[in-house]
């Protein structure tokens, strides 16, 4: 991994291996309380490298957060999987309201992941990291392309199921759980996206009314590509929202460039 091509970073590896290998010979029973005790002193130095990648929002909801607590947290949890407790690729930088227990207006019920890891075939839970191919999850994952495809986003800023995927009842029941276990459609949220959108629309409007050799078109564009950065926040609503615009070559340019 790129978080630890350099000598602070193998060393950071390194402690994450002795944590793996100490946890791995203690008797099964002691391993949470151990976890939860030492664990944060492992992991914890890791943020700022993870952080590093997509900056200071939360990989789950990506909303950005300046001054405020960012975890690291596992995407599978600690008690399922006390295997990946120290397991880099489990990781993900994550905001309360994604992986901690909130109250959501939206579905009555309070949401945030914590411990709750749901799958497909709740039998087929993998005992060790070679059988992880096997499972299922529910819970979409921001480090895989084709869970991220599977969210849209209405004009209020609501996410929903992708209509490419309309006829996949199980991509409709992760995007509908996810929901609620990341708490993504937060009315707070859902506002910010709204008015990215509305701010989208309307930039493409200006470019559109602009001279062609005008500098503002060039100006317009590049905050438009801004905003798909993988570090901005909201930047796979921000796609979506362009997308709807693709009809304008230069929009296609954005959406397309390397």
């Amino acid at each position: 991994m790129q978080i630890f091509a350099d000598d602070d970073g193998k060393k950071a590896k390194a402690r994450l291996n002795r944590a793996h290998k100490k946890l791995a010979r203690m008797v099964p029973s002691n391993r949470k309380a151990h976890t939860d005790r030492n664990g944060p002193t492992k992991w914890g130095p890791i943020k700022n490298r993870l952080t590093g990648i997509l900056g200071k929002k939360c990989w789950y909801t990506e909303v950005e957060l300046i001054g405020a607590p960012l975890s690291v947290d596992h995407y599978r949890p600690v008690c399922d999987y006390w295997w990946l407790a120290f397991d880099a690729e489990n990781y993900r930088v994550s905001c309360p309201w994604a992986n901690s227990p909130e109250y959501n207006a939206a579905h009555g019920c309070a949401g945030g992941k914590g411990e709750n890891f749901p799958l497909l075939s709740p039998g087929l839970r993998a005992s060790g990291k070679n059988r992880l191919r096997v499972e299922k999850p529910v819970i979409l994952d921001p480090c895989k392309a084709g869970d991220c495809d599977l969210l849209a986003f209405q004009s209020d800023g609501r996410p929903v199921l992708n209509p490419v995927f309309a006829a996949d009842a199980t991509a409709a029941m992760r995007v509908e759980a996810s929901k609620i276990l990341l708490n993504l459609d937060l009315a707070d949220f859902n506002s910010k996206r709204e008015q990215l959108c509305n701010d989208i629309a309307f930039e493409v409007r200006v470019h559109e009314g602009l001279p062609l050799n005008c500098t503002e078109r060039a100006n317009i564009r590049a905050r438009l590509q801004a905003r798909l950065a993988p570090s901005a926040q909201f930047s796979t609503a921000a796609r979506y929202y362009l997308r709807l615009h693709r009809q304008l070559d230069w929009v296609e340019d954005i959406l397309y460039a390397p």
